[in-house]
């Protein structure tokens, strides 16, 4: 173990990871004026991840009230229930 003190360069720190291509279809779709949007996978176990992630965006952003979202087999919903504000 090496611990220093008064570093001069110290390393880059990591910044946000990349927004997935769903996360930024959701935002386009949010920003425009289509009712519905679905998103169809190849394999149910990453529509399994990307439901999971597009759950925690709605919900940390409180979006509960602006689209509803679910996912059947490989197959993930989303529903326009009103214009943001």
């Amino acid at each position: 173990m090496n611990i220093r003190y008064d570093v001069e360069h110290l390393p880059e720190r990591k910044t946000g990871g990349k927004e997935s291509e769903e996360l930024l279809a959701l935002k386009a779709f949010l920003a425009g004026t289509q009712r519905n949007m679905v998103i169809e996978y190849e394999e149910e176990k990453p529509a399994k991840s990307r439901y999971g992630s597009l759950r925690k965006f709605r919900s940390d952003n409180k979006l509960q009230d602006v689209f509803e979202i679910y996912r059947r087999e490989k197959v993930i919903c989303i529903i326009r229930t009103k214009r943001r504000k």
